[in-house]
């Protein structure tokens, strides 16, 4: 597996409109395609979100582009964006690996004292 963190940096009077673009177009169009959200996040300023999203290898988040690009749903989405002008003032990305195999982190152990 790999992560893909997503960051962008926003007005925060765009909040609702970044939010409302991205449940109508974004979304839909990534996990249509494979893509898994794993969270979404703003700050408490409002002028940053973060996005988490899970893909079986670079291959797949790879395969997963081209098909979104050559959605109609981009399309539409482009021709929105137009409309709505500048949504975010910056963007990044970064792929994240775990530090350790799916699955191997436990609850910590409690000590229990008797008396």
């Amino acid at each position: 597996m790999i992560y893909r963190k997503k960051s962008y940096k926003i007005n925060p009077d765009k909040l609702k409109q970044f939010n409302d673009f991205f449940h109508l177009y974004l979304y839909p169009n990534q996990i249509k395609h494979g893509a898994i959200l794993i969270g979404r996040w703003v700050n408490e300023s409002n002028d940053k979100i973060e996005a988490i999203w899970q893909y079986e290898s670079l291959e797949q988040y790879e395969q997963i582009e081209i098909m979104i690009r050559e959605s109609e749903l981009h399309l539409k989405a482009k021709e929105n964006r137009e409309q709505l002008g500048e949504l975010f003032v910056e963007s990044h990305q970064e792929f994240l690996t775990s530090t350790s195999p799916i699955g191997t982190y436990e609850n910590p152990k409690h000590i229990v004292l008797s008396e």
